[in-house]
C-alpha cells in the first residue's frame, strides 16, 4: 500500500518523527528531519534480503522470538497434534 511516494512500513518512522515536530512546535525542521529519515530507511530496506529488517528487530530486542507460529516448540517431548 502506497501513501504519497512511500510505503507504509517507509512512512512510519518518518511520520513519527513529524508527529513529534508538531507537539514541540518544530514543523518545518521535523519535517525536513522525516523526509532524511524516511529515504535511509527505503535505502537500508532496498539494500538487504527480504526479512532484514525482521531480523534486525530480533536482534535489539524489539520483537520477542519466543512464540515461533510457523513451527512447534523443540523441547516438547510429545507433540500432539
Amino acid at each position: 500500500m502506497y501513501v504519497l511516494f512511500w510505503t507504509a512500513d517507509e512512512l512510519l518512522p518518518g511520520l513519527f518523527v513529524f508527529i513529534v515536530g508538531v507537539l514541540i512546535a518544530q514543523k518545518l525542521v521535523c519535517l525536513i528531519v522525516a523526509v532524511v529519515i524516511t529515504k535511509l530507511f527505503r535505502r537500508m530496506k532496498e539494500g538487504n534480503p527480504d526479512g532484514f529488517l525482521l531480523h534486525l528487530g530480533y536482534w535489539y530486542g524489539l520483537i520477542s522470538g519466543r512464540v515461533a507460529y510457523s513451527m512447534p516448540n523443540s523441547f516438547i517431548r510429545e507433540f500432539v497434534p
